[in-house]
C-alpha cells in the first residue's frame, strides 16, 4: 500500500515529554489490587488450558483451532461490534471516548504472536473454539485499510478498535500502518496489549503510536509481574493454591465485578492510568475461580 509508513517514518520525537495526571486512581481502602507470571500452576483446571510443550500447535506456531482462520476476503466483517462480546461492550459509556461504538480484531494467535509470548503455550485461545480469526498479511491489511475508513465516514465524531481479541502486531510493516491509519484517520481510537517486548523494533513503533497520540491510543506492553514498573504495562495474573491473588497491579475493575464491560470502564486507556499496571486474571480455566 503506497500510503503506508515504513520503519523511518515512525522515528520517535526525541523532545516528547507526555504528563499524565496519575493521582486520580486510587487503591480501596483494604482491598488487594493485584499478564504473565511464570507457568501457571494452581487449579488442575491450569493443565488442561496449557498445551503440552510438544503441541503440533506450539511447534508450529498456530491456533488449536485452524478451520476457525479465514481469509480476510472471505470473512463478512473484520472489524466485529464490540457488542457480541460481553466483555468488551458495544459503545464506551464513560470518559474521553463516551459515546464511541467499540468494535474488535481478532487474528489468529501463535501465528501474528512473538514466541518469547509468556502464555505461548497457556494462551486463552486454547479455549476459543468459536472465534473467526482473520488471516493475517497483505489481504488483511488491505481490507483493514478500506474498512476503517468506512468507519471514520460512518462515526465522525469518533470510533475504537479493539487490537487484538487474539493474535498480536506479525510485523514492523503492520504496526508501522496502524501508526499511518492513527495519523490521518482522526476517527479512530484504539487499545490493546502486546507481548512484544517494549524495545524491539515492533516494541518501539507501539512506544510511538502511544506517544504521538496518547490521547487517541494506548497499546499496553505484557510484562512479568515482576518486571520493573514502568508506564503503558499489563500483566497476568493466577490465584494460588488458596485462591489468592498477588499485588502486582490494578486488578481489572470487569474481573472483579466493579464494572460491566471494557465499555463501562476505560481504565486500560485513560491518561491517569498510563502509569499503573493493569493486571488481568488469567482467562478461563487457566485462571478460573477456585
Amino acid at each position: 500500500m503506497s500510503d503506508a509508513w515504513t520503519w523511518a517514518d515512525v522515528q520517535p520525537e526525541r523532545n516528547f515529554r507526555p504528563t499524565f495526571n496519575t493521582g486520580l486512581i486510587k487503591r480501596p481502602h483494604g482491598k488487594s489490587l493485584s499478564r504473565f507470571q511464570g507457568t501457571p500452576k494452581a487449579h488442575g483446571a491450569i493443565y488442561r488450558a496449557q498445551l503440552a510443550a510438544d503441541h503440533p500447535a506450539v511447534n508450529d506456531g498456530r491456533t488449536l483451532f485452524p478451520s476457525t482462520v479465514v481469509a480476510a476476503d472471505k470473512a463478512p466483517r473484520i472489524l466485529v461490534s464490540g457488542k457480541n462480546a460481553a466483555k468488551i461492550g458495544g459503545e464506551v459509556r464513560k470518559g474521553a471516548w463516551a459515546g464511541m461504538p467499540i468494535f474488535t480484531l481478532t487474528l489468529e494467535e501463535r501465528a501474528t504472536c512473538p514466541s518469547t509470548c509468556g502464555l505461548w503455550r497457556a494462551c486463552y485461545g486454547n479455549s476459543m473454539h468459536l472465534a473467526r480469526r482473520h488471516q493475517h498479511g497483505e489481504p488483511l491489511e488491505r481490507r483493514l485499510h478500506t474498512d476503517l475508513q468506512s468507519l471514520a465516514r460512518q462515526y465522525p465524531r469518533g470510533f475504537v478498535v479493539r487490537l487484538h481479541v487474539l493474535g498480536d502486531f506479525y510485523s514492523i510493516d503492520y504496526a508501522a500502518r496502524w501508526a499511518s491509519w492513527l495519523s490521518y484517520i482522526p476517527a479512530l481510537h484504539v487499545f490493546g496489549y502486546t507481548a512484544n517486548p517494549r524495545r524491539s523494533t515492533i516494541g518501539h513503533i507501539i512506544s510511538h503510536i502511544n506517544a504521538r497520540f496518547s490521547d487517541r491510543a494506548k497499546i499496553r506492553f505484557s510484562v512479568a509481574p515482576d518486571a520493573p514498573r514502568e508506564k503503558d504495562q499489563a500483566t497476568t495474573i493466577w490465584r494460588d493454591e488458596q485462591g489468592h491473588l498477588p499485588d502486582a497491579g490494578l486488578v481489572c475493575p470487569m474481573q472483579e465485578g466493579r464494572t460491566l464491560a471494557c465499555a463501562t470502564c476505560g481504565l486500560c486507556w485513560a491518561p491517569a492510568a498510563a502509569g499503573h499496571r493493569i493486571a488481568f486474571i488469567g482467562h478461563g480455566a487457566i485462571g478460573g475461580r477456585k
